[in-house]
């Protein structure tokens, strides 16, 4: 069963599991498990995705009850702050202030770069005494996103430009971190988390704020790192 988080007449959100894709694409294929169908059954009744999460990222997604109430929803993500988005992530090194991203990104899919904004904020950092290449110690941030724009992969490409690629990114991460982590804690995954969406309804015209809590392996994790929030 899907955690619901919220629904009303026109939205309903769930705390998507990582490794779950959203809906059918011709990237994904039409085999295997979408969070489209199993809340389908779920709730016995079609959804529309209002947006998207990366197969790998966990949290918040909402889907609208009507292709209309999914197009309103999308109308609102704009740069108006009609839509705040937050996602939580572990980086490698440490993130010593907060910082607006505004370079242009191209993703492994677009042929072009894109205009994209997020800003990024350090909330606990740590030391481990394990080393990692060159360095006898590693360090790591544990990161709050709110992107402004809403291009595929971009706050991993953001905080990748950064020089504080997300752990767990086999594609645009650092391969001896994520090693790392799994080697002596035996967790694997993307650690990035769409932690809240707050959005202005667009029928009841009022501030709808969702979270989604920290999966249990991502908690276990910064339990492990002796990382509190």
């Amino acid at each position: 069963m899907l955690d619901i988080l919220y629904r009303d007449d026109h939205y309903v959100a769930i705390n998507k599991p990582t490794g779950l894709m959203v809906h059918p694409s011709e990237l994904t294929g039409k085999e295997g498990e979408f969070a489209i169908h199993l809340l389908r059954d779920q709730i016995n009744q079609y959804v529309y995705p209002c947006h998207r999460l990366d197969r790998a990222t966990s949290g918040v997604l909402i889907f609208g009850l009507s292709s209309e109430a999914c197009q309103k929803f999308q109308e609102l993500n704009n740069e108006n702050g009609d839509v705040d988005k937050r996602y939580l992530s572990l980086v490698r090194g440490h993130l010593l202030e907060e910082k607006l991203c505004t370079k242009d990104i191209k993703n492994r899919y677009d042929k072009v770069y894109k205009k994209a904004k997020t800003f990024i904020k350090p909330i606990a950092k740590v030391e481990l005494n394990i080393p990692v290449g060159k360095y006898q110690t590693s360090r790591y941030t544990l990161v709050e996103s709110k992107p402004y724009t809403g291009k595929t992969h971009q706050i991993r490409l953001h905080l990748r430009g950064e020089n504080h690629p997300i752990i767990g990114d086999r594609r645009y991460g650092d391969h001896r971190h994520n090693n790392m982590m799994l080697e002596n804690f035996q967790l694997d995954r993307l650690w990035l988390h769409a932690s809240k969406y707050s959005f202005i309804h667009p029928y009841l015209n009022t501030m709808v704020s969702i979270q989604a809590d920290l999966p249990e392996d991502f908690q276990q994790l910064l339990n492990k790192l002796e990382i509190k929030i």
